[in-house]
């Protein structure tokens, strides 16, 4: 007896998009809500409360990347140009806190690179089968 061409258990359908990870779906709330956190306790100059928020915002960017990784590239890219930006939003946050001027040597190529990133994000969620050139 064959077995039907249909697709396997727990995989997805011919078109379909594969489910987020359990993982992806709960880090992906909390890490907006550290990141949240985060600033509103460095608005109000909690210095330590916002250290922990950073360190925790830090360690769920990270979590969403390891979570993603096999994901598609654009979304890869995402993750990443949204690594930069806490990573950014840290140096900025401990300098300002610190009393000191934000390192710009650090903070504006986290900014280029994080764009990049975020550009590539955008290039790769673009559907190009539905461009249709005519004349071709």
């Amino acid at each position: 007896m064959s077995e039907p061409d249909g697709p396997g258990v727990g995989s997805p359908a011919q078109g379909e998009q594969p489910a987020r990870s359990f993982a992806k779906r709960v880090v992906d709330p909390v890490n907006s809500f550290t990141w949240f956190a985060m600033d509103a306790l460095w608005m109000c100059k909690l210095a330590w409360a916002a250290y922990v928020f950073v360190v925790v915002t830090v360690v769920t960017g990270l979590w969403l990347l390891v979570a993603g990784w096999r994901q598609k590239r654009g979304l890869l890219f995402a993750d990443l140009g949204l690594n930069c930006w806490i990573a950014m939003n840290a140096v900025w946050l401990v300098a300002d806190l610190n009393g000191q001027p934000t390192p710009l040597a650090v903070a504006v190529p986290l900014a280029v690179v994080g764009a990049a990133f975020l550009a590539l994000a955008a290039w790769y969620a673009q559907d190009f089968r539905r461009v249709r050139i005519y004349g071709r």
